[in-house]
């Protein structure tokens, strides 16, 4: 049976290669397809995920976050990147320098094509997948895997920076908490997705994969965390010291 450091690395691994995979539009609109069903209803799935999945268990929250991370488009900021700005129309021709014998030849512009987007670029925290470097915390213990954005934390930031009400986003956190699994995977989730994805403010994807496995058989567990990090995100706890 997998550690709970085990289950952490495979989940940032395996939505490392969702994401990876969703450079291929036509993957990605199979996985995307997935959105809010039931596991034996994702037949168009199953060539890329059963592999991926087959022996860690929590298989429905695997395929859930899948298909969630499939509904942000990993090409967009690729093409806003190489989307020229348009030029600004001026009464006169801009003046023409002709280059002397001590001036640099011009160089030809040159581009750098930016990463494929990742829905969780907006989060501060890097993910390594590799072992820690000598000196280095162990990224998939508790400790420290708990530093990282969960559910409650990510709904925060939408109210600090993308605009949610946070009257009304903390009415749909208690929602959220309260639901059967059945709901929060059919509705709730892939609907507060497409939301957040609108303010560039998406989940953590390895950390929601974890908090919908363990919520199966410990929801008041998950519930509690997730309330605690909305309310500490928005009203962090100053140091007395």
């Amino acid at each position: 049976m997998p550690t709970a450091v085990e289950r952490r690395r495979h989940y940032q691994d395996f939505t490392d290669d969702i994401l990876e995979l969703c450079t291929d539009p036509g993957v990605r609109r199979d996985l995307k397809d997935g959105r809010g069903r039931p596991v034996k209803e994702c037949l168009r799935m199953h060539r890329y995920l059963t592999v991926r999945t087959t022996g860690h268990g929590q298989r429905r929250a695997h395929y859930t976050v899948a298909s969630l991370i499939a509904l942000a488009d990993p090409l967009e900021a690729l093409r806003t990147r190489l989307t020229p700005a348009p030029r600004k129309s001026t009464d006169e021709p801009a003046a023409h320098h002709p280059p002397t014998a001590s001036s640099p030849p011009p160089e030809a512009p040159t581009s750098t094509p930016a990463p494929p987007f990742s829905p969780a670029a907006d989060n501060p925290e890097t993910h390594p997948r590799d072992a820690p470097g000598p000196g280095q915390p162990d990224p998939y213990t508790a400790a420290v895997w708990r530093q990282r954005p969960n559910l409650g934390a990510t709904l925060a930031r939408a109210v600090r920076r993308g605009g949610f009400n946070e009257d009304r986003t903390d009415d749909l956190l208690h929602h959220i908490v309260r639901v059967d699994d059945d709901h929060l995977h059919q509705h709730l989730l892939p609907s507060l997705t497409g939301r957040l994805l609108r303010v560039q403010c998406a989940w953590d994807w390895p950390v929601l994969l974890d908090d919908l496995a363990v919520r199966v058989f410990d929801p008041d567990h998950v519930a509690t965390r997730w309330l605690d990090a909305f309310y500490l995100t928005l009203n962090p706890v100053k140091d007395k010291t």
